[in-house]
């Protein structure tokens, strides 16, 4: 019981930070200049532009609808007690800069919690509906629901909820399907460390990692 209420302190102490800085970078632009993916800085040697481009963000409303998404599902995660939420963070972070270094040489500039956001909704939902047999399905509207969001944002290119400040930007659909696998990959993760033990129950999937 005391190490669960540690875990749950501990996801409630990384969505705070997490949200944190993503205030303070962009409260404070010259902050925020030092932590943008810039394709460039980062083929120059400043890495560390990989892990936190999603702390970055564009106008009011972009910082706002992240933010708002991004805390509600992690405290609900911590809440829940599903462990594997730092996964989720560091894939959906990590994981759109590296492939977008790789494979989109045009895209100079990328920032966003979008991808965080959309994995800590999906990652929300697929623990859920494996621990909560009676709300599956609702669960796993929520997951429709945001992959339809995903293809109308793809097709018309525009975001439907953000809108953009004094600095222009278009939306990057694949930053939530990263999202999306982010969530996958800290599930897929956690499934090896308690097969081997016992019986996979719907609990343990998503919450231990003894």
């Amino acid at each position: 019981m005391v190490k669960q209420k540690e875990r749950r302190v501990q996801g409630q102490i990384l969505t705070l930070f997490i949200v944190s800085l993503t205030m303070i970078a962009y409260r404070f632009p010259q902050f925020s200049d030092l932590l943008v993916y810039d394709r460039q800085a980062i083929l120059g040697g400043e890495l560390w532009r990989l892990l936190t481009a999603p702390l970055v963000h564009f106008s009011a409303s972009h910082i706002f609808w992240n933010v708002a998404v991004f805390s509600v599902a992690g405290f609900t995660i911590t809440a829940a007690g599903f462990r594997s939420f730092w996964l989720v963070c560091c894939f959906a972070s990590v994981l759109p800069s590296i492939i977008f270094l790789l494979t989109l040489p045009e895209l100079e500039r990328y920032g966003g919690l979008s991808g965080l956001a959309t994995g800590a909704v999906a990652y929300l939902c697929l623990c859920s509906a494996v621990k909560a047999r009676k709300n599956r399905m609702l669960w796993l509207l929520i997951l429709l629901s945001m992959g339809t969001k995903i293809i109308v944002e793809a097709t018309i290119g525009t975001p439907i909820f953000v809108q953009t400040g004094k600095v222009p930007f278009r939306v990057l659909p694949s930053v939530h399907v990263f999202g999306y696998l982010a969530a996958l990959a800290a599930i897929i993760w956690s499934w090896p460390k308690v097969a081997p033990h016992r019986t996979l129950n719907d609990k343990d999937l998503c919450v231990r990692r003894d």
